[in-house]
C-alpha cells in the first residue's frame, strides 16, 4: 500500500492563527451586549421554527387522514 503525501506549505498554521482569530472574535461578541441579543434572537428564531414546524405537521397529519376517510 502506498501512501501519498501532500504538501501543505505552512497553511496549517495559518489555519490555526485564522481559526483562533474566528473563537476570538465570537467570544467577544457573545460577552459584550451585542451577544446577549444575538443569542435571544437565535433563541426566538429557533422557537419560531419550531412551532411553524409543529404547525405544518399537524396541518399535513390531519391532511392525509381526511384523504384516507378516517379521523
Amino acid at each position: 500500500m502506498q501512501f501519498r503525501q501532500f504538501n501543505l506549505g505552512g497553511t496549517l498554521q495559518s489555519a490555526g492563527v485564522g481559526c483562533g482569530g474566528l473563537l476570538f472574535l465570537l467570544g467577544l461578541i457573545l460577552i459584550s451586549p451585542v451577544g446577549k441579543w444575538l443569542i435571544t434572537s437565535i433563541g426566538w428564531l429557533f422557537v419560531l421554527i419550531g412551532i411553524f414546524s409543529i404547525v405544518t405537521g399537524i396541518y399535513y397529519w390531519i391532511k392525509s387522514s381526511s384523504k384516507d376517510g378516517s379521523i
